[in-house]
């Protein structure tokens, strides 16, 4: 094989690599978010507890509360107070993991189609905080029952967006063997190595902007998927709060690949200037 074939063979498994270090990365990240339950599930508590999906629940539990025990003006800083503190609850956090470990396995195995969060023990919990100052309040938010705070339909592009990630993710592993054993093969194929190592390099910093890129601009795109401004602030809370990390990824895989490129060029230029000595 000739040096200009070894040459053109080898930018070819660069730039295969290149996509590949984009797609296990993609897979890794997904991997890392929906395959564990533990983070998925505190994931979820995070979700509600932020700050536009926090006042959206207080406002609809706030509502329920006032249909049970009348539009009392002067009550309703305490009830508001009541969800806060109850939603930071254990049994409250415990409904809201056990709501996500189902809306996980829903969206792996491609069946997910809304998401609902319903707290069957708010009252309870809200009771508790309100005891001391307000008996009275508190036996009739023992009784508000369940109340339904988000059931947000989740569009089937987006549901099965969800569902190929969490495939990939299950292949993350074999993708990254495959990853790394494309480079080795562009390094053995190429004729000059340290140009190869630059064009790795280049390929893991396009991937990383890439990534980042995605969960930038995906972020606006699927917010406008949802029609009602309370879907909308969900979606965006979600979409910071699962993926947020994918934008970090990103930058970080995208500064190596900046510093092995430029260290690679330099060296490059180095053993050129040399030998032109």
């Amino acid at each position: 094989m000739t040096r200009t074939s070894r040459r053109f063979l080898a930018a070819v498994v660069t730039m295969v690599a290149s996509v590949a270090i984009c797609v296990t990365l993609l897979a890794y990240y997904a991997n890392h978010v929906l395959a564990n339950s533990g983070s998925f599930s505190g994931r979820a508590v995070n979700v509600v507890l932020s700050n536009g999906v926090e006042s959206l629940i207080v406002d609809r539990v706030t509502d329920r509360v006032s249909e049970v025990v009348g539009n009392e003006t002067s009550a309703q800083p305490a009830i508001e107070d009541a969800v806060r503190q109850a939603l930071s609850n254990g049994q409250v956090s415990a409904t809201i993991r056990a709501a996500a470990v189902s809306l996980q396995n829903q969206l792996t195995s491609g069946d997910a189609n809304s998401l609902t969060l319903t707290l069957p023990d708010i009252g309870a919990s809200m009771a508790s905080s309100v005891e001391s100052t307000s008996p009275e309040l508190a036996d009739e938010l023992r009784g508000i029952g369940t109340v339904t705070v988000l059931d947000v339909p989740i569009p089937s592009a987006e549901a099965s967006a969800f569902h190929d990630l969490a495939i990939a993710g299950s292949d993350s592993s074999l993708l990254l063997v495959l990853t790394g054993a494309l480079a080795m093969l562009a390094l053995v194929i190429s004729p000059d190595r340290r140009r190869t190592i630059c064009g790795l390099g280049l390929g893991a910093l396009a991937s990383g902007l890439l990534a980042a890129a995605i969960y930038l601009v995906g972020r606006g795109l699927v917010v406008q998927e949802f029609s009602g401004q309370d879907a909308r602030t969900a979606a965006r809370a979600v979409w910071s709060v699962y993926l947020g990390g994918l934008e970090t990824w990103g930058l970080v895989l995208a500064g190596l690949g900046a510093v092995v490129s430029v260290v690679a060029a330099l060296a490059r230029a180095g053993r050129s200037r040399r030998r032109i000595r």
